[in-house]
C-alpha cells in the first residue's frame, strides 16, 4: 500500500481491525475511508461502488460485527470488488461455524477467522484463507524462516502460497483441536447450524421484546448475536448477576466497534450469543432473569 491509497471499510468494523488500519495510516500514509451504512444498518454497497477507484488498496469488512446480529452483505461486496479489481479481505471470526460460508460465493481474496468462537475450537487457534491469484503479491510484515528461505547472506525468498504467513513456532494441540472442531461442524452441516442459530436468536429477540427490553441488532436478517440492555442497570452488573445464576453472557464495549457505537450514540451493551446447543429452557431462563432484574431496577430506581 502506498501513501494516499485508501482502505475502504464499514462503520461496524471490529476494534482490532480498526487499530490495524490506524497503524497502517501511521506507517504507510494510507487513508481510512469508512463507508456509511444503509437504512438497515448494513454497509451501503451502492456507496461502496461509488468509492471504488484506482486509489483503493483494499476493501476490508467484518462479516458479523461484535456488537449485534448484523450480517454484512459480503457476497454483494465481493461482486463489486471483483468488478473493480480491488483486493478484498473478510473478517469471518464471528461467522465461521455460525453461518454457511463459501469463499467463492463471497468472492473474497482473503478471509481470516478464529477457532474459539462459534466454531468452538481452542483459543489461540485460527486460520487465514488466501486466494491463489493474489497470495504471491502479499508480503508479511514479519516473516520468519518457515515462511521464507534465507537463501543468501543479505536476502531471503518468501515461500510460494500462503505458507509465507505461517511461523515455525505454533501450538500443535491447538491446531489438532481446530481441525477436530472443523470436522465436527462440517459433519453437522453449516446450513443446519445456521438455520438453528437464527431460529434460536429470533425466539430470544421476540421474548426480550415481550418483557419490554430493547434489542439493538441491525440488518434485515440478523444472526445469533443478540444485544440488549436493562434500563437502570450497567450491563456489566447485569452480566455479573446473571453469572450468579449460571447464565453466561458478555458485554460488548464501545471500543469493540467505536465507529458504530458513536454513530448510534450507544454505550456498553449486554451481549447474549445463542448457539445450536442453546435450548428453549435456557432462553426462557435468561428472559425470566432479565425480567426480575428489570423489576428490581424499577422498584429501587
Amino acid at each position: 500500500m502506498r501513501a494516499g491509497q485508501r482502505i475502504l471499510t464499514a462503520e461496524a468494523e471490529y476494534g482490532a481491525n480498526a487499530v490495524a488500519f490506524l497503524r497502517a495510516r501511521e506507517r504507510r500514509g494510507v487513508v481510512i475511508d469508512v463507508v456509511p451504512s444503509d437504512a438497515s444498518g448494513q454497509l451501503d454497497v451502492a456507496e461502496l461502488e461509488r468509492r471504488l477507484d484506482d486509489d483503493v488498496a483494499l476493501v476490508a469488512v467484518t462479516h458479523v460485527p461484535t456488537n449485534g446480529g448484523l450480517v454484512n452483505p459480503v457476497a454483494r461486496i465481493g461482486a463489486a470488488t471483483r468488478a473493480a479489481g480491488v483486493p478484498y479481505l473478510v473478517d469471518a471470526c464471528q461467522s465461521i461455524g455460525h453461518l454457511a460460508i463459501d469463499v467463492d460465493t463471497i468472492g473474497c481474496d482473503l478471509l481470516a477467522a478464529t477457532g474459539r468462537k462459534y466454531l468452538r475450537g481452542p483459543r489461540g487457534s485460527g486460520f487465514l484463507y488466501a486466494r491463489s491469484s493474489i497470495v504471491d503479491r502479499l508480503v508479511p510484515d514479519h516473516p520468519d524462516h518457515h515462511g521464507a528461505v534465507w537463501d543468501r547472506p543479505d536476502g531471503y525468498r518468501l515461500h510460494d502460497g500462503a505458507r509465507r504467513f505461517e511461523y515455525w513456532e505454533y501450538n500443535h494441540a491447538a491446531w489438532l483441536g481446530l481441525g477436530r472442531a472443523v470436522e465436527y461442524a462440517t459433519a453437522l452441516g453449516l446450513d443446519r447450524i445456521e438455520g438453528t442459530i437464527r431460529a434460536r436468536a429470533e425466539r430470544l429477540r421476540t421474548a426480550l421484546g415481550g418483557i419490554g427490553l430493547p434489542v439493538f441488532d441491525l440488518g434485515p436478517d440478523p444472526c445469533g448475536i443478540v444485544t440488549t440492555s436493562v434500563p437502570g442497570h450497567d450491563p456489566r452488573s447485569v452480566r455479573d448477576e446473571l453469572r450468579t445464576r449460571a447464565i453466561n453472557t458478555s458485554v460488548t464495549e464501545p471500543d469493540g466497534a467505536r465507529w458504530d457505537f458513536t454513530r448510534r450514540g450507544l454505550d456498553a451493551l449486554l451481549r447474549v450469543s445463542v448457539h445450536y446447543l442453546t435450548i428453549d429452557d435456557e432462553i426462557d431462563a435468561i428472559v425470566d432473569a432479565l425480567a426480575e432484574i428489570r423489576a428490581g431496577a424499577q422498584v429501587t430506581g
